[in-house]
Order: C-alpha cells, then structure tokens, then sequence
C-alpha cells in the first residue's frame, strides 16, 4: 500500500510547518505511477529528494541549489543561482523537459518571478504542474532580507492575481502567451498547471459568443 504525501513528509517542513499535503496531492497523486522528470529548485542537503522519491518512485529527480551539488541513483543535482538569468537558461539544456517543477529556492519575489518564466516557458512538458513554495516573503516588508537578499518591491501574489483573466483568454482577449491552465493560491503556496496539447488545440477556436463581449482587444 502507498504511503501518503503526509506521511512520508512528516518529516519536512513542507508537511509540519507549511501543511502543504492539504494541496499538493490535488495536483501530484495522479502523476505517482508514471514515468516523467522533475526539478526541484533549493534541494539543501537533500531531505525534500527523499520524499519526492518515495512518492514519486519512476521518476528522474533533478535538482538545483546555490550551495550545494550532488547526486545519487536517483537524482542528480546542480549548483545554481535563480538569480542569474544565464544560469536559468542553462539549466534549461542541462537537464530534460520535466513534468513537475517545484521553486523552493531563496523566497525572493523577483527570483521566483524570473524563474517561472523561464521554466515554465521551457523547461515544463505540455500539461505539467509547476508549484511556487514559501510565497509569504511577498507579504514581508520590501526592505525584509532573507539568504542574504532584500525582498523588495515585487509581490509574486499581485503577479498570478493579474494573471487570472489570461486562463478565460478567449473570452477576455487578454493573450495567455504563456499557455496557463489553472492558476490554485493555497497557503504559502501558487500551484499553476500548463495547458495540455489538446487545451492549446481547442484555444485556437473561436469564442461563440463573441459578439456578446464589450472588451476591446488588449
């Protein structure tokens, strides 16, 4: 018999801190018998991995951390600084396309921000689930510093909130360039699924009633 999310993370901050198995395995329980790749941004010395090892036990685990770098049979990881834009596209053609990808990385709104775009954009598989960790910094004071960074004046919250009318882009006509599919706010968390092939597909139709609209085309 499988062991649930909670209790193989009981362990992790992840399950008796943030309560993180109330959401993830909305997203994740159906991903646990296939075979797929996944990153996880800010493995530290790796306690997260075993999780996502026990719970995920086909997948190819990859990982990246500012400090550290190691691997073992089933994951290999990167040293790696979300903060640099060449290091995001770099781990973009180290490692394969991923199904998952999880940024438990420094907190930093911006970091979080510049990273979701550049993984999510290209490095995510068609139909895979991206979750951001630790949103609460967005809350902090802009002057607040954690790992060494000040938070500032970015809000990873206000970011996805003006993001919502993307996911009904064929009724607002506010381009989803992206290919979001859902967008879920938990606590401490923003889980954001990407379009399947098929999503994309039937996007391309039109809306039938478009002559019911009074939006100008943004």
């Amino acid at each position: 018999m499988k062991r649930s999310f909670k209790d193989i993370g009981e362990n992790t901050d992840k399950v008796y801190e943030h309560g993180y198995d109330n959401i993830y395995p909305m997203f994740l329980e159906s991903l646990r018998d296939q075979e797929f790749n996944m990153l996880e941004i800010g493995v530290n010395k790796g306690s997260s991995i075993k999780l996502w090892g026990e719970y995920f036990p086909h997948s190819k685990i990859y990982g990246v951390d500012i400090d550290s770098e190691w691997s073992n049979e089933r994951c290999t990881t990167y040293k790696f600084d979300q903060s640099n834009p060449k290091d995001l596209k770099q781990i973009v053609k180290t490692i394969p396309d991923c199904k998952f990808i999880i940024d438990d990385g420094s907190h930093i709104p911006y970091h979080q921000i510049i990273t979701f775009h550049e993984l999510f954009n290209n490095l995510l598989e068609y139909g895979g689930v991206y979750i951001i960790e630790d949103i609460e910094c967005s809350y902090w004071r802009s002057e607040a510093k954690i790992y060494g960074y000040e938070i500032g004046h970015f809000n990873i919250v206000d970011y996805f909130k003006n993001k919502t009318d993307q996911i009904n882009d064929k009724i607002t006509l506010n381009k989803n360039r992206m290919n979001i599919s859902t967008i879920t706010f938990g606590y401490n968390c923003i889980v954001i699924t990407k379009k399947t092939k098929r999503e994309v597909e039937s996007n391309s139709r039109v809306y039938g009633h478009s002559h019911m609209l009074n939006i100008k085309n943004k």
